[in-house]
């Protein structure tokens, strides 16, 4: 009897262990459910139970309308146990514990065999909360435009928008503090949710079918949940990502935020393993943006020591390798951006792909040419590689001009109808069927791209037969106010192209070299041209639009310009500079770059820029821009400005210094063929003909359309 006694209280010790080990809903979210109907013939159920009464450092002491995650995990990989000192951790309960402010959205529809697939959204950074990607209505504006939780729940998902630890309301929210997306607690979070909502059979969900998105701090977190796929919910159930669709995010957060120009988009010249191509030498901050996200931050979250200093290490004066304020930033703050929260530098994650086809979970990728936090590197970077391991891996990019600070028009994210060219709304969709084709299509956004790519693989009720997905990459051009025209209006994209890889988009080079001496210093002043590239500054003055140039760039900046175009050239990438200098010092020398069209009028638009951070006194310096979809008319110019103070972009350096540039060199990625490509005339006319079309190539190099006649024309003319 005694023996009896004695193991059914282990039994029931360990009973009372497992349960407290799992994860639990509140049942005042289960409870706070309403039917919401955000179009006709379509509904869903939106679960709340308002905002959680305290966040930050005060804890949330029985997880009041919160999902309660461990305040620290032991490790971070298939979402470990509770760390044993999880509650000395800033903010946790007295149980180890932090509380996330969480909505759930759900289908009103029976669930299906396995349970509904589940989408779970991360916001951004620094103000962003659960409500970012939460609207009632499938027509929402611009980015949530298709993308929010009454467009997933209302087609078969569930949807899970939760407020990232730490983040706040005044003083209402997640307690905690942020962790930048790290893998060892935000994706730990991000997996233990999924996972406790998995568990509970109020919201049928498909462990296998999980879905990681969003934008910006969500586009790096869904990069990195992408690095962990697979994992063990609190219940014991396997769980698994379906698919991934990061949009604007980085996948280097060290590159991003403190960028030294030693990193290439080149496929063939992916960057270091280890992050030494970031972190040898130290970038140059770049000020305003930082200064934005790291302002905005005290308001809407609760940021850890580590980075308050790093902010004043920026702010600090250089070189920061040797300056006391910056040694814990460098010894240790910016190894863990590498370690922990950069995708990219997950290599256990790249040997898997590489021989467990299980690890290839499908991705799509939105990417950004004019975003000048997470430039076209860091989507590029992560697809090179991915590709590099894994030719044929299942991944669809797309590549425009939206986010942060710049354009981020309607009419890329949403699909154009109609002869108004309207962002197509409900009324468009023929019997109200919004996964049909809507009624006059003129072009499809984004958003649209995405959606079909991840019901392909969560397969919604809704949504049961989208097309398979082809693993390929779409560009579209930059139009401006500067080059729009009736066939390309400045509230729209320009034309778009598809190829196999984005290397392929633009397979050709044009070259321009532009000579002579001229001088660089810093500080430059008056230095109008910086200024007014300045992101932040041209957000506030010009809306985000292409920075325009009318006036000199002042003392102090190199200025070339090329000769008139004679013929279009459409870049698509990033353009590699090749600079030829001496500097009276290398301590400090930066040699940054601004690539701008000259119309024939003497306007200067400002297409695309790059930085570089330079550690020899003289010689070479080769290195990329950031990168663009530009076409360049005949008879325009191309311009680079070459200097060494880049006003708030990137922080100047505190050492005075001079440098003569003798020459530029320009090696611009374009979709035209280019003479000096190709070793012959007729190699080059093959190509001219291919590009062109047969006719279109006769009438450029015919009289009639004699192909015989205009080929032979073209290489009299160019042999």
């Amino acid at each position: 009897m005694r023996r009896w006694v004695a193991a059914a209280g282990v039994v029931a010790a360990l009973l009372v262990i497992t349960s407290a080990a799992y994860g639990e809903v509140p049942s005042s979210l289960k409870a706070g459910c309403t039917t919401q109907i955000p179009h006709p013939g379509y509904s869903y159920k939106f679960c709340t139970d308002g905002i959680p009464p305290v966040a930050g450092l005060v804890p949330n002491i029985g997880g009041v309308s919160a999902v309660r995650v461990p305040a620290k995990y032991d490790g971070w990989e298939g979402l470990p146990p509770k760390a044993p000192d999880a509650a000395t951790m800033p903010g946790a309960d007295p149980d180890g514990y932090v509380s996330l402010d969480v909505d759930v959205s759900m289908p009103t529809t029976a669930p299906p065999p396995g349970g509904y697939p589940m989408i779970v959204f991360m916001h951004g950074c620094c103000q962003g909360s659960k409500g970012d990607w939460e609207r009632n209505s499938f027509d929402a504006a611009r980015e949530q435009w298709h993308y929010n939780n009454a467009w997933f729940a209302s087609r078969g998902y569930v949807v899970l928008n939760y407020t990232a630890r730490g983040f706040r309301n005044q003083t209402r929210g997640s307690t905690g503090q942020t962790q930048l997306d790290s893998r060892q607690f935000e994706i730990n979070d991000f997996q233990y949710l999924a996972g406790t909502f998995a568990d509970d059979p109020f919201f049928h969900v498909n462990p296998q079918e999980i879905v990681a998105t969003g934008g910006s701090y969500g586009g790096g977190f869904a990069w990195l949940a992408l690095t962990d796929p697979k994992w063990k919910s609190p219940g014991g159930l396997d769980m698994k990502l379906a698919a991934v669709a990061p949009r604007y995010g980085w996948t280097d957060l060290v590159y991003s935020l403190f960028p030294n120009g030693h990193e290439s988009q080149q496929p063939s010249d992916l960057p270091a393993f280890d992050g030494s191509d970031s972190t040898n030498p130290i970038g140059m901050p770049k000020v305003s943006l930082n200064s934005v996200l790291f302002g905005s931050g005290f308001i809407g979250t609760t940021f850890p020591q580590y980075i308050v200093d790093a902010f004043a290490c920026i702010n600090a004066s250089d070189p920061f390798e040797t300056n006391p304020l910056c040694q814990s930033t460098i010894n240790s703050t910016l190894p863990s951006f590498i370690s922990d929260r950069s995708a990219y530098y997950q290599n256990d994650f790249f040997a898997k792909i590489a021989t467990d086809p299980s690890y290839r979970i499908p991705v799509f990728n939105a990417g950004t040419f004019s975003d000048e936090l997470f430039t076209s590197i860091e989507n590029l970077r992560m697809s090179n590689r991915l590709q590099q391991v894994v030719p044929d891996y299942p991944i669809q990019q797309y590549f425009g001009d939206y986010e942060h600070f710049v354009q981020n028009k309607a009419k890329e994210w949403g699909d154009i109808c109609g002869a108004d060219h309207h962002v197509c709304s409900f009324a468009d969709y023929p019997g109200g069927d919004v996964n049909a084709t809507p009624n006059g299509l003129v072009r499809t956004g984004v958003t649209t791209r995405l959606n079909r790519f991840i019901d392909y693989y969560a397969k919604p009720g809704g949504d049961p037969t989208p097309p398979a997905p082809k693993f390929d990459v779409t560009a579209s051009l930059q139009v401006c106010p500067q080059n729009a025209d009736a066939t390309h209006p400045k509230d729209e994209p320009g034309d778009t192209f598809t190829a196999p890889r984005f290397s392929l988009l633009a397979p050709y080079r044009l070259h321009r070299a532009m000579r002579g001496d001229q001088e660089t210093t810093n500080p430059a002043s008056p230095n109008p041209h910086a200024s007014q590239a300045d992101p932040i500054t041209n957000a506030l003055i010009n809306g985000g639009r292409c920075p325009v140039a009318t006036t000199p760039a002042g003392p102090g900046v190199a200025v070339y310009d090329s000769d008139p175009l004679s013929a279009p050239a459409t870049m698509i990438g990033g353009t590699t500079l090749s600079i030829d200098y001496d500097a009276t010092t290398a301590a400090g020398l930066q040699l940054n770059s601004r690539l701008y069209d000259v119309l024939p009028d003497g306007t200067a638009v400002m297409v695309d820029r790059g930085v570089r951070r330079v550690t020899n006194a003289s010689g070479t310096e080769t290195y990329e821009l950031h990168g663009n979809g530009w076409r360049f008319p005949a008879g325009h110019r191309i311009r680079v400005e070459i200097s060494q103070d880049e006003g708030q972009y990137v922080k100047a350096s505190v050492i005075r210094s001079s440098a003569v540039i003798h020459g530029v060199r320009l090696s611009i990625p374009v979709r035209e063929p280019q003479r000096d490509n190709f070793p012959n005339a007729a190699k080059f006319c093959d190509a001219q003909r291919d590009f062109l079309g047969e006719a279109a190539f006769a009438d450029r190099y015919g009289t009639n359309r004699n192909k015989a006649n205009a080929f032979g024309k073209c290489v009299g003319e160019n042999n």
